[in-house]
């Protein structure tokens, strides 16, 4: 077996592993009675607007895509639609987090644009959306100070039993936007550096490796032209822009559904939320991120309100995990259709790049 199957093939046990683990350890004691009545005592409406926020969400984050992938002739909205939703429907269904992989497979193939420039533009729009990340932190961090120590109910202490204080959570979401920032620097320091790299690949390789030397070159090149937004404050302003109009509606989509099963927590709890689940989210886990992201939404809750109803909390986890899961499965597939594609087919070309075979067109 290849070194990178078998990473792959630790990554989808790991991932099982720990959601399920997640998974037993917050609802080990529930009282099914109890979450049934929160959920079919639930508002339809609250719900369908926040199913809606989940659509709108969709069209915003195609649109801040948009303003990275700038071609000639222009990549039609509805190219970039049909490869961000494929992608995500490729996370939530398939093992070891191949979305963006394939996210940039499915651009590729639509448009002729090599696939070293395709991952570029998704690797420059995942850093867009640290961005946003990065502003819900820091309002999270800004609002939420809990009153002397917090500890999470005894049904969630299984993955962790220690005090949750003012200073953990500041200092657990300054560690994540110091990450966010080395990132960013990380990219911008590449797109800079593009052409020393270039030159230093071709003194290295060039004399006894041609075929590879070009190569490289070549990979470089498209991956750094991919990245070109980064040399436009203008477009990159546009895509930060709208990457925190995307996390705004992330919010909305918890405040309705808060709305929707009558929860009592203060404001800012949507940001408590967004900002636990993308870290539970961010851990190894099984497809559709079961596991880590109920136990997100159900810890954020209760660290927002303490008094909060356990099997309140975990009703909310499931309503939530659904409200998202729903639309991503329907418009993925339809998207899939429409594209003529098939998963198991992104999956093995994805898997072929993931282990350095490069695209279609380039491997």
């Amino acid at each position: 077996m290849k070194n990178g199957g078998f990473r792959r093939h630790f990554q989808i046990v790991a991932g099982v592993v720990i959601g399920a683990a997640l998974l037993w350890w917050l609802f080990r004691d529930t009282h099914w009675g109890e979450v049934g009545r929160a959920v079919s005592g639930a508002n339809w409406a609250w719900l369908a607007a926040s199913v809606g926020m989940v659509l709108v969400s969709f069209v915003v984050r195609v649109a801040r895509w948009g303003f990275i992938v700038r071609t000639e002739p222009p990549v039609p909205f509805m190219r970039l639609f049909n490869a961000t939703q494929i992608g995500f429907l490729a996370n939530f269904v398939l093992p070891a987090r191949m979305g963006e992989i394939i996210r940039a497979l499915v651009l590729s193939r639509g448009t002729g644009i090599p696939v070293s420039r395709s991952i570029a533009y998704v690797a420059v729009d995942r850093v867009t959306d640290l961005a946003g990340l990065a502003a819900v932190l820091l309002i999270t961090v800004v609002t939420f100070h809990p009153k002397g120590d917090i500890r999470l109910p005894e049904a969630m202490r299984g993955f962790y039993d220690g005090p949750v204080s003012d200073s953990l959570i500041r200092s657990a979401s300054l560690g994540v936007g110091a990450a966010i920032v080395v990132g960013m620097a990380g990219l911008a320091l590449l797109f800079a550096l593009r052409n020393r790299i270039i030159r230093g690949i071709e003194r290295v390789f060039g004399g006894h490796f041609p075929g590879l030397a070009a190569r490289l070159v070549h990979l470089t090149e498209q991956f750094t032209a991919g990245m070109s937004v980064i040399g436009s404050p203008w477009r990159m302003s546009q895509a930060l822009l709208a990457s925190l109009a995307l996390w705004g509606c992330f919010a909305l989509t918890n405040v309705c559904a808060f709305q929707a099963l009558h929860l009592d927590v203060p404001w800012y709890t949507t940001f408590v939320t967004l900002s636990l689940v993308a870290v539970f989210i961010s851990l190894p886990g099984p497809p559709g991120f079961i596991g880590p992201f109920h136990a997100g939404v159900a810890g954020s809750l209760l660290l927002a309100n303490p008094d909060l109803n356990m099997d309140l909390a975990r009703a909310m986890a499931i309503v939530g995990h659904f409200i998202n899961l729903i639309p991503v499965v329907v418009v993925g597939v339809w998207c899939l259709s429409t594209e003529k594609l098939s998963l198991r087919q992104l999956q093995e070309e994805g898997d072929e790049i993931a282990e350095g075979g490069g695209g279609p067109e380039e491997g």
